[in-house]
């Protein structure tokens, strides 16, 4: 269930995943094709990482 707690984990690991995904799939210049890789692939991780570090406590 989404909350604020996810939210928060899911945008600071989507701001940090970003630019290194960017740079792993830069073929000189940034083209479309690069930008949906990098979001794809940052959206993926910044999911895991809203999973298993924004889970509530008890």
């Amino acid at each position: 269930m989404p909350t604020a707690r996810r939210a928060a984990w899911f945008t600071a690991a989507f701001v940090f995943a970003m630019p290194p995904m960017l740079a792993m799939f830069k073929d000189g210049d940034l083209t479309r094709d690069t930008w949906v890789r990098s979001v794809g692939f940052a959206v993926s991780i910044a999911v895991i990482v809203a999973i298993f570090f924004g889970e509530d406590t008890p």
